[in-house]
């Protein structure tokens, strides 16, 4: 079940929120152009996409969803992992049945691929991955006219009323 929550302009910036699953427990906002994915009961389980970092996302989507595709059919071994950029990643991997963005970090005396996930990210089952997918266009969308109402807004700081 998609749904979105509110739309509003708050200021100059357009702020969305969209609600994703049946238990309504993973939230998307978008505020200023960035992207926020997390779960509606802890806070601090969320995946942050800057527009660069959305960007990134947005031109591999289509691979990512084929190795979801891939890990939902079981028929080969998924062991799947894209960079997005500034230590976020997009897993896809066998057993676990979900698509996975998490900040990485490399241990210090370590070689670069040899990198390690933090508690920073938050996965998403198949199913609500789906339902991003089908949001993707309104993100899309949302992000496109909040910065065409940053660039483009000519505000009126008083009104005179004669």
């Amino acid at each position: 079940m998609l749904e979105e929550l509110y739309a509003s302009v708050c200021g100059q910036d357009l702020c969305s929120s969209f609600i994703l699953g049946e238990k309504r427990d993973r939230v998307i906002d978008i505020v200023r152009n960035v992207v926020t994915i997390h779960l509606s009961c802890e806070p601090n389980k969320l995946a942050t996409l800057t527009p660069k970092l959305w960007a990134n996302f947005i031109l591999y989507c289509q691979q990512i969803d084929n190795e979801a595709k891939e890990l939902n059919l079981k028929t080969c071994l998924v062991a799947f992992r894209l960079h997005l950029g500034d230590g976020w990643y997009v897993s896809v991997t066998g057993g676990y049945n979900c698509v996975d963005f998490r900040r990485f970090y490399v241990p210090y005396g370590t070689l670069h691929e040899h990198v390690r996930p933090t508690r920073d990210g938050i996965s998403l089952r198949l199913d609500k991955w789906a339902e991003l997918l089908v949001v993707i266009p309104s993100i899309h969308e949302r992000r496109q006219l909040g910065s065409v109402l940053r660039h483009n807004c000519s505000c009126v700081d008083s009104v005179d009323l004669v």
